[in-house]
Protein backbone atom coordinates (compact mmCIF):
# COMPACT_ATOMS: atom_id res chain seq x y z
CA UNK A 1 0.00 0.00 0.00
CA UNK A 2 1.03 3.34 -1.12
CA UNK A 3 1.42 6.10 1.55
CA UNK A 4 2.31 9.74 1.35
CA UNK A 5 3.07 11.68 4.52
CA UNK A 6 2.88 15.55 4.00
CA UNK A 7 4.10 18.23 7.25
CA UNK A 8 6.45 20.96 6.88
CA UNK A 9 8.22 19.43 9.87
CA UNK A 10 10.56 16.82 9.67
CA UNK A 11 10.46 15.41 13.12
CA UNK A 12 6.61 15.02 12.57
CA UNK A 13 7.24 12.91 8.94
CA UNK A 14 10.31 10.77 10.58
CA UNK A 15 7.66 9.92 13.67
CA UNK A 16 4.70 9.11 11.66
CA UNK A 17 7.06 7.36 8.81
CA UNK A 18 8.12 5.43 12.42
CA UNK A 19 4.79 4.96 13.54
CA UNK A 20 3.91 3.66 10.26
CA UNK A 21 6.73 0.70 10.12
CA UNK A 22 5.45 0.10 13.86
CA UNK A 23 2.24 -0.59 13.00
CA UNK A 24 3.52 -2.59 9.52
CA UNK A 25 4.91 -5.27 12.09
CA UNK A 26 2.21 -5.85 14.26
CA UNK A 27 -0.07 -5.98 11.92
CA UNK A 28 1.90 -7.73 9.06
CA UNK A 29 1.05 -5.21 6.65
CA UNK A 30 3.22 -3.78 4.05
CA UNK A 31 3.68 0.30 3.33
CA UNK A 32 5.59 2.03 0.86
CA UNK A 33 6.00 5.23 2.47
CA UNK A 34 6.96 8.62 0.32
CA UNK A 35 7.42 12.07 2.59
CA UNK A 36 6.69 15.48 1.48
CA UNK A 37 8.16 18.75 3.32
CA UNK A 38 5.02 21.27 1.95
CA UNK A 39 1.86 20.61 -0.18
CA UNK A 40 3.80 22.42 -2.90
CA UNK A 41 6.31 19.38 -3.44
CA UNK A 42 3.31 17.06 -2.76
CA UNK A 43 1.22 17.94 -6.00
CA UNK A 44 4.47 18.36 -8.38
CA UNK A 45 4.75 14.51 -8.10
CA UNK A 46 1.27 13.63 -7.74
CA UNK A 47 -0.64 11.41 -10.21
CA UNK A 48 -3.23 9.44 -8.30
CA UNK A 49 -0.29 6.67 -7.27
CA UNK A 50 -1.05 6.90 -3.21
CA UNK A 51 -3.71 5.02 -1.60
CA UNK A 52 -3.85 7.10 1.69
CA UNK A 53 -2.42 10.57 2.28
CA UNK A 54 -1.42 11.50 5.94
CA UNK A 55 -1.30 15.52 5.91
CA UNK A 56 -1.11 18.31 8.49
CA UNK A 57 -3.05 21.47 8.20
CA UNK A 58 -0.79 24.57 9.14
CA UNK A 59 2.13 24.26 6.14
CA UNK A 60 4.16 27.15 4.87
CA UNK A 61 2.79 27.97 1.16
CA UNK A 62 0.15 26.08 0.34
CA UNK A 63 -1.72 24.72 3.27
CA UNK A 64 -3.40 21.19 4.06
CA UNK A 65 -6.94 22.12 2.70
CA UNK A 66 -5.92 23.70 -0.18
CA UNK A 67 -3.73 21.34 -1.13
CA UNK A 68 -6.65 18.33 -0.62
CA UNK A 69 -8.74 20.62 -2.59
CA UNK A 70 -6.03 20.10 -5.66
CA UNK A 71 -5.84 16.62 -5.08
CA UNK A 72 -9.47 15.93 -5.45
CA UNK A 73 -9.59 17.61 -8.78
CA UNK A 74 -7.03 14.85 -9.36
CA UNK A 75 -8.09 11.89 -7.64
CA UNK A 76 -11.59 11.74 -5.51
CA UNK A 77 -11.13 8.35 -3.98
CA UNK A 78 -7.61 8.77 -2.61
CA UNK A 79 -8.29 8.47 1.19
CA UNK A 80 -7.37 11.79 2.96
CA UNK A 81 -6.56 11.73 6.56
CA UNK A 82 -5.00 14.91 9.08
CA UNK A 83 -2.62 15.06 11.46
CA UNK A 84 -2.90 18.25 13.05
CA UNK A 85 -2.61 20.46 15.87
CA UNK A 86 -5.45 23.19 14.74
CA UNK A 87 -8.53 20.85 15.29
CA UNK A 88 -10.77 23.85 14.58
CA UNK A 89 -9.49 23.99 11.17
CA UNK A 90 -9.67 19.83 10.60
CA UNK A 91 -13.83 20.38 10.12
CA UNK A 92 -13.07 22.00 7.20
CA UNK A 93 -11.47 19.18 5.96
CA UNK A 94 -14.71 17.59 5.38
CA UNK A 95 -15.01 19.45 2.51
CA UNK A 96 -12.75 17.34 0.61
CA UNK A 97 -13.85 14.38 1.81
CA UNK A 98 -11.03 13.83 4.76
CA UNK A 99 -12.23 10.55 6.81
CA UNK A 100 -10.97 11.96 9.95
CA UNK A 101 -8.17 14.00 11.88
CA UNK A 102 -5.80 13.33 14.43
CA UNK A 103 -4.85 15.73 17.18
CA UNK A 104 -0.27 16.44 17.24
CA UNK A 105 1.34 15.55 19.51
CA UNK A 106 0.47 12.58 17.97
CA UNK A 107 0.70 8.88 20.56
CA UNK A 108 0.57 5.92 18.53
CA UNK A 109 -2.18 4.28 20.47
CA UNK A 110 -4.56 6.94 18.92
CA UNK A 111 -2.59 6.66 15.52
CA UNK A 112 -2.63 3.04 15.15
CA UNK A 113 -6.57 3.49 15.97
CA UNK A 114 -7.13 6.42 13.61
CA UNK A 115 -4.84 4.10 10.90
CA UNK A 116 -7.55 0.92 11.07
CA UNK A 117 -10.25 3.38 10.17
CA UNK A 118 -8.09 4.59 6.95
CA UNK A 119 -6.94 1.20 6.27
CA UNK A 120 -10.71 0.10 6.06
CA UNK A 121 -11.18 2.64 3.88
CA UNK A 122 -8.85 2.30 1.92
CA UNK A 123 -10.17 -1.31 1.74
CA UNK A 124 -13.31 -0.12 0.69
CA UNK A 125 -12.18 2.37 -2.15
CA UNK A 126 -9.94 -0.70 -4.00
CA UNK A 127 -12.91 -2.95 -3.52
CA UNK A 128 -14.89 -0.83 -6.09
CA UNK A 129 -11.56 -1.12 -8.56
CA UNK A 130 -12.37 -3.12 -12.05
CA UNK A 131 -11.21 -6.93 -12.77
CA UNK A 132 -11.10 -7.85 -16.07
CA UNK A 133 -11.87 -11.47 -17.22
CA UNK A 134 -10.88 -13.16 -20.48
CA UNK A 135 -14.31 -15.10 -20.85
CA UNK A 136 -14.58 -16.86 -24.19
CA UNK A 137 -17.18 -14.81 -25.06
CA UNK A 138 -14.69 -11.80 -25.08
CA UNK A 139 -13.08 -9.75 -22.18
CA UNK A 140 -15.53 -8.60 -19.30
CA UNK A 141 -14.95 -5.83 -16.72
CA UNK A 142 -16.61 -6.27 -13.26
CA UNK A 143 -16.21 -4.43 -10.14
CA UNK A 144 -14.55 -6.41 -7.23
CA UNK A 145 -17.40 -5.29 -5.20
CA UNK A 146 -19.66 -6.97 -7.84
CA UNK A 147 -18.48 -10.76 -6.92
CA UNK A 148 -19.87 -12.71 -4.66
CA UNK A 149 -17.55 -15.81 -5.02
CA UNK A 150 -15.69 -17.71 -7.52
CA UNK A 151 -16.04 -21.15 -8.10
CA UNK A 152 -13.35 -23.43 -8.74
CA UNK A 153 -14.11 -26.16 -11.90
CA UNK A 154 -11.46 -28.59 -13.07
CA UNK A 155 -9.27 -25.50 -15.22
CA UNK A 156 -11.61 -23.10 -15.45
CA UNK A 157 -13.46 -20.56 -12.45
CA UNK A 158 -16.88 -19.32 -12.22
CA UNK A 159 -17.33 -15.59 -11.42
CA UNK A 160 -20.92 -15.36 -9.88
CA UNK A 161 -22.56 -12.15 -9.66
CA UNK A 162 -26.17 -11.31 -8.25
CA UNK A 163 -27.47 -12.46 -11.60
CA UNK A 164 -24.47 -13.71 -14.06
CA UNK A 165 -21.88 -16.01 -14.23
CA UNK A 166 -18.53 -15.39 -15.94
CA UNK A 167 -16.40 -18.76 -16.97
CA UNK A 168 -12.49 -17.82 -16.86
CA UNK A 169 -9.33 -20.52 -17.69
CA UNK A 170 -7.61 -19.92 -14.56
CA UNK A 171 -6.63 -21.72 -11.26
CA UNK A 172 -8.34 -20.63 -7.74
CA UNK A 173 -5.51 -20.02 -5.71
CA UNK A 174 -3.98 -17.51 -8.34
CA UNK A 175 -7.07 -15.60 -8.17
CA UNK A 176 -7.41 -16.30 -4.78
CA UNK A 177 -3.90 -14.46 -4.23
CA UNK A 178 -6.02 -11.78 -6.16
CA UNK A 179 -8.83 -11.46 -4.38
CA UNK A 180 -7.79 -12.12 -0.86
CA UNK A 181 -6.44 -8.51 0.13
CA UNK A 182 -9.97 -7.39 -0.43
CA UNK A 183 -11.82 -9.74 1.94
CA UNK A 184 -12.21 -13.03 0.05
CA UNK A 185 -11.71 -16.59 1.82
CA UNK A 186 -12.03 -19.85 0.97
CA UNK A 187 -14.76 -21.91 2.93
CA UNK A 188 -13.69 -25.24 0.72
CA UNK A 189 -11.15 -26.15 -1.51
CA UNK A 190 -13.44 -24.93 -4.58
CA UNK A 191 -15.46 -21.60 -3.66
CA UNK A 192 -13.77 -17.90 -2.39
CA UNK A 193 -16.25 -16.26 -0.75
CA UNK A 194 -16.49 -12.82 -0.86
CA UNK A 195 -17.27 -12.07 2.86
CA UNK A 196 -19.07 -8.47 2.52
CA UNK A 197 -21.62 -10.83 0.73
CA UNK A 198 -22.21 -13.57 3.51
CA UNK A 199 -25.53 -13.06 4.86
CA UNK A 200 -24.95 -15.79 8.06
CA UNK A 201 -22.90 -19.14 8.51
CA UNK A 202 -25.36 -21.65 9.79
CA UNK A 203 -23.76 -24.84 10.95
CA UNK A 204 -21.65 -26.04 7.73
CA UNK A 205 -23.44 -23.55 4.85
CA UNK A 206 -22.76 -20.07 4.39
CA UNK A 207 -25.24 -17.57 2.91
CA UNK A 208 -23.95 -15.53 0.39
CA UNK A 209 -26.53 -13.40 -1.41
CA UNK A 210 -28.95 -15.98 -2.64
CA UNK A 211 -26.18 -18.78 -2.72
CA UNK A 212 -25.61 -21.57 0.01
CA UNK A 213 -22.23 -23.22 0.12
CA UNK A 214 -21.07 -25.55 2.02
CA UNK A 215 -18.06 -24.82 4.60
CA UNK A 216 -15.09 -28.09 4.65
CA UNK A 217 -14.41 -29.05 8.40
CA UNK A 218 -10.83 -27.66 7.60
CA UNK A 219 -11.66 -24.37 6.38
CA UNK A 220 -14.48 -23.93 9.05
CA UNK A 221 -12.46 -21.60 11.87
CA UNK A 222 -10.36 -19.54 9.76
CA UNK A 223 -13.57 -18.41 7.45
CA UNK A 224 -15.37 -18.31 10.38
CA UNK A 225 -12.56 -15.76 12.41
CA UNK A 226 -12.37 -13.68 8.71
CA UNK A 227 -15.93 -13.44 8.54
CA UNK A 228 -16.37 -12.16 12.31
CA UNK A 229 -13.00 -9.43 11.56
CA UNK A 230 -15.25 -8.95 8.95
CA UNK A 231 -18.06 -7.88 10.83
CA UNK A 232 -16.24 -6.10 12.66
CA UNK A 233 -14.53 -3.75 10.05
CA UNK A 234 -11.20 -5.17 10.98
Amino acid sequence: MKVAIIDDLTTELDMLAGYLICFAKEEAKEFDISTYESGDIFLEEFSSQFDLILMDIDMPGLNGIDTARAIRKVDEKVVLMFVTAMPQYALTGYEVDAIDYIIKPVAYPDFALKLKKALRYVKQVKADEPVVLPTKEGLVTLNISEIYYVESALHYCIYHTKDKEYRVRENISAVEQRLSPFGFARCNAGYLVSLKHVKAIIKDDVIVGDYTLKISRSKKASFTEKFTKTLGGL
